[in-house]
């Protein structure tokens, strides 16, 4: 393999994977997830899933372009996480005990642009290596 498409994989597999991972815990029966006596808690875990979602979306990305746009790639990463929980809330309409709510898709979509912006804000650091 080239050391292209070894850098592909290497920047794609962790999107892949959170994703799946969060397919996943959508997937658990809502008898069967843990209960927290703190309201609107459910909000925060949405907002760092998808605040990880979009970092690895936009680290990815930001990578993998030979002209980084900085401005396309939030807006990418952000999509991408939008499009993804809006699934994630349909899907959870076909789990016991779930459902789907707008505002948890608000979360999701705040957390994805959170971290589009961190990782990009992170690509942006002036690393003191020479060129």
């Amino acid at each position: 393999m080239t050391k292209r498409i070894v850098a592909y994989i290497w920047l794609w597999t962790p999107v892949v994977i959170w994703m799946g991972i969060i397919f996943y815990a959508s997937s658990i029966s809502g008898q069967d997830v843990p209960s927290i006596d703190i309201p609107n808690i459910d909000k925060l875990f949405h907002f760092v899933e998808y605040l990880a979602l979009g970092y690895l979306l936009a680290r990815a990305f930001f990578n993998s372009a030979a002209k980084p746009d900085y401005k396309h790639i939030f807006i990418a990463s952000a999509a991408i996480a939008f499009l993804y929980g809006a699934s994630d809330e349909f899907h959870q309409l076909f789990v016991s005990q779930r459902s789907c709510d707008a505002i948890d898709l608000i979360f999701d979509l705040a957390g994805g642009c959170a971290g589009a912006w961190i990782s990009l804000y992170k690509e942006n650091l002036p690393t003191g290596r020479q060129e």
